[in-house]
């Protein structure tokens, strides 16, 4: 028998037979194929619920949905939310294979989003939130997202626009490789360390906003934390051997970072500009790590645990989401915008910082403190406890 039609119709078909024939109900078999074809893909329902500034449902604002991929923001969605300021998209994104663990786990390369809202009264949301689809159900899961837009003050009227026609936007927009802080450990005698990040770890850098009022020819203020980003890891990497000494070591990831300009959609008063990390499929593209001296002096941060004299530690090196502890500077190659952002971690699978105590004094055991808990920046020196 011979099926007229498209091959793409005529495998189907002739897949469906098949499992008719071997005794399989058509539900089922038409179920594993569809999960057969989608294999290589996620899909994902996003509802964003989007908030004024006094928390109450911001109504039918427009509304922008981004994956902040490579090669810049690849627009998903656009529409208006609903009288109750709810927006609904799908999503369909590759599965991108980053590792497969020794116990079967594969990792997949994470999805970020970035959500733009915009009223006509001047009220502006923005979220960028990462989406881990390693966790994610295949092939479709839910995601359901909360955003608080703000006001953005403006003084120029929309007749005013023509005044400030002169005025020449800022650059465009740029990429640029940057050496990266993601780790920070202070070391003294008798006391090593050692770290490691495993092939699929994921790594959180914060991204920054500002708005350009176009009409005003000015900011309407200075960069802004606005989320996260997640960089997945293709290759382990960490310190050949053990560090010591009376040392600040600082590991650095070269990643990639983009900054790019966006008219929220219906607007023509303002722009945002937008810097990120995005995630790529050889990351990270260098790594190293620089050595400082210091004085010794614990800061005294509330966050320690204590190692005993010939013993060892092993902290997974973890943060929660937008816990940013280091800071790194880096211009883009066109523009010479020079940015400051944190860098934190997401789990599973997570890097390792090992502390090694020798021998001192008796009585003493080594302090390891962290800024935040998540030990991304730690210092270790001897005390009595």
């Amino acid at each position: 028998m011979r099926v007229r039609g498209s091959g793409a119709f005529a495998v189907v078909l002739g897949v469906t037979l098949f499992f008719l024939l071997v005794g399989v109900p058509l539900a089922s078999a038409l179920g594993r194929l569809y999960e057969a074809s989608l294999e290589g893909w996620q899909l994902v329902e996003v509802e964003v619920e989007i908030l004024d500034e006094s928390g109450a449902p911001a109504g039918p604002a427009r509304v922008a949905a981004f994956e902040l991929a490579d090669g810049g923001p690849k627009l998903l969605a656009e529409g208006r939310a609903s009288l109750s300021g709810v927006f609904k998209f799908g999503a369909k994104v590759p599965r991108r294979l980053v590792a497969e663990l020794e116990d079967g786990t594969r990792i997949y390369a994470p999805l970020n989003l970035w959500i733009v809202a915009w009223r006509e009264d001047n009220l502006l949301a923005t979220l960028t939130q990462p989406i881990d689809i390693t966790a994610m159900k295949h092939p479709l899961d839910t995601v359901k997202l909360r955003v608080q837009a703000r006001r953005i003050a403006q003084t120029a009227t929309k007749e005013s626009a023509a005044t400030a026609s002169w005025c020449p936007l800022p650059t465009e927009g740029a990429e640029s490789w940057a050496w990266t802080s993601v780790l920070q450990v202070g070391t003294w005698d008798s006391i090593s360390a050692k770290w490691y990040y495993p092939i699929g770890t994921r790594i959180m850098v914060e991204s920054k906003e500002r708005v350009w009022l176009v009409n005003e020819c000015r900011y309407g203020g200075d960069w802004y934390s606005a989320g996260s980003t997640i960089v997945a890891l293709e290759h382990g990497v960490g310190s050949a051997d053990w560090v010591r000494g009376r040392n600040v070591y600082t590991s650095k990831f070269y990643l990639k970072y983009y900054m790019v300009r966006y008219y929220p959609p219906g607007s023509t008063s303002l722009q945002i500009e937008k810097a990120y990390a995005v995630d790529t499929s050889s990351d990270p593209l260098g790594a190293m790590h620089e050595t400082a001296s210091w004085s010794g002096q614990l800061p005294g941060w509330s966050y320690y645990s204590l190692i005993g004299q010939g013993w060892q530690r092993d902290i997974p090196v973890t943060a929660a989401f937008n816990v940013f502890t280091v800071t790194v500077s880096f211009s883009l190659s066109t523009g010479g915008v020079s940015i400051g952002l944190g860098v934190g971690k997401a789990n599973t699978p997570v890097g390792t910082l090992s502390i090694r105590a020798g021998t001192w004094q008796p009585g003493y055991m080594v302090e390891v403190e962290s800024s935040d808990g998540s030990y991304i920046v730690t210092r270790c020196n001897w005390v009595r406890p």
